[in-house]
């Protein structure tokens, strides 16, 4: 089925990769370079999108913060955070509400399975 996504993540050759990878799995994808715009893009219409995948490091803003602002939009809103951290990290976003997570530098297969995780609700 496909489904809508929301791509948040500052680094362009990254969010082009992703972005075919999304594609090619028949998925949708908005790709926004700033915590700004993704924010901005989300809370325009939340319920168009059905999954957000986003960079912890934005040139503009905290992944975790901009999670944390994207949750209070729409609770229910799964989230993949993608990070070269893992750890602390991932400890601050559970804490947060974010339940998946892919790490950089990215396995397309790796984030393939975590995206259908998130949208599944596994």
């Amino acid at each position: 089925m496909r489904q809508k996504i929301l791509l948040v993540d500052g680094d362009q050759t990254i969010s082009e990769t992703v972005n075919a990878m999304l594609k090619g799995a028949g998925h949708e994808t908005r790709i926004e370079t700033s915590g700004g715009d993704g924010l901005e893009a989300f809370s325009r219409n939340p319920r168009a999108f059905n999954l957000i995948i986003l960079d912890v490091g934005l040139p503009d803003i905290s992944g975790l913060l901009l999670a944390e602002k994207l949750l209070k939009v729409r609770s229910d809103i799964p989230i993949v955070l993608l990070s070269g951290e893992e750890g602390q990290t991932q400890s601050k976003a559970r804490n947060s509400g974010i339940n998946f997570f892919g790490s950089k530098p990215l396995s397309m297969t790796d984030l393939a399975e975590t995206v259908q995780r998130a949208l599944t609700g596994a």
